[in-house]
């Protein structure tokens, strides 16, 4: 899937993309914001990844969480990364989560998130709205 999505063949909603890593809001997210940060060359998991191209995806994740702070006014984030070789084929592309986090108490804070929920498809409207939030304040920053 995401090996697609780097090459352009699936829709997705960039954030960020340069050379060696991307970043695009979640279609299935827990919170407004939610963004995946990959490498644009396939590495399987944290176990493959190089440690500068993983300095890269960090230094991302920090600029995001910026942004996003003023942009979409998270109270705080959490950053993960959930693969491994275990998982479904499709997702076997190393991608760190940033998934800003608004209100404590929030069934879709990720604190409060059972490992069996699932949260239906945003709608393409709605990531358009959360793009175009954060890009104008990528552009006036």
């Amino acid at each position: 899937m995401f090996c697609n999505i780097v090459a352009r063949r699936e829709k997705s909603w960039v954030v960020y993309r340069d050379t060696q890593v991307m970043a695009l809001l979640d279609r299935y997210p827990l919170t407004t914001g939610h963004t995946l940060i990959v490498p644009i060359r396939h590495y399987e998991s944290m176990f493959d990844i190089p440690y500068p191209l993983l300095r890269r995806v960090i230094s991302l994740a920090k600029r995001l969480c910026i942004t996003y702070e003023r942009a979409l006014k998270i109270q705080g984030v959490s950053i993960d990364v959930l693969n491994h070789r275990l998982k479904t084929p499709a997702y076997r592309h190393f991608h760190l989560a940033v998934v800003p986090r608004y209100d404590i108490n929030d069934k879709r804070d990720p604190a409060n998130v059972k490992p069996s929920q699932t949260f239906p498809r945003e709608s393409d409207a709605n990531l358009d709205r959360i793009l175009a939030i954060i890009r104008r304040v990528v552009a006036n920053s």
